[in-house]
């Protein structure tokens, strides 16, 4: 009896420990690049709020919080007139917890839709513009 004891603890501890360590590495090298958009134009805000829930999906809630913010957004955008953008959007998550797991049961999404209206490339003007709000200086080839 005692022999089928210490065999048994002697497999529990085996099979409970690790015999190998690993490590991964990596090396990453920053690229400087800038990228510029000669586009502009007027974003059309409408005066009054909407109010969208959204009910995650679990594809959605394996692809972390941010994407189930996304989506809520894009539903609502697409339930209340296929707006462009969702201008101060505020956001109540409704989670619930588990031992070792968040889950999202729903999101209410709340803002002011908007359409872009009047795209066109910069003028020399805009640039001047854009630019001497930013601090920099302004060339223009012509």
């Amino acid at each position: 009896m005692k022999k089928q004891v210490l065999f048994a603890a002697a497999a529990a501890v085996m099979m409970l420990s690790s015999c190998s360590t690993i490590t991964h590495t990596a090396t990453t090298e920053g690229v400087d690049t800038e990228i510029y958009n000669r586009s502009n134009a007027a974003l059309d805000v409408a005066s009054k709020k909407i109010t969208y829930t959204y009910q995650p999906d679990a594809s959605h809630r394996r692809a972390g919080k941010k994407a189930v913010l996304r989506a809520a957004v894009a539903k609502a955008l697409e339930a209340n007139g296929d707006g462009d953008v969702l201008v101060a959007p505020q956001f109540e998550v409704k989670e619930t917890r588990g031992l070792f797991t968040t889950k999202i049961k729903y999101v209410t999404v709340k803002g002011y839709p908007a359409n872009y209206k009047n795209v066109h490339a910069t003028s020399a003007e805009e640039a001047q513009v854009v630019n001497i709000l930013d601090g920099g200086q302004v060339i223009i080839n012509k």
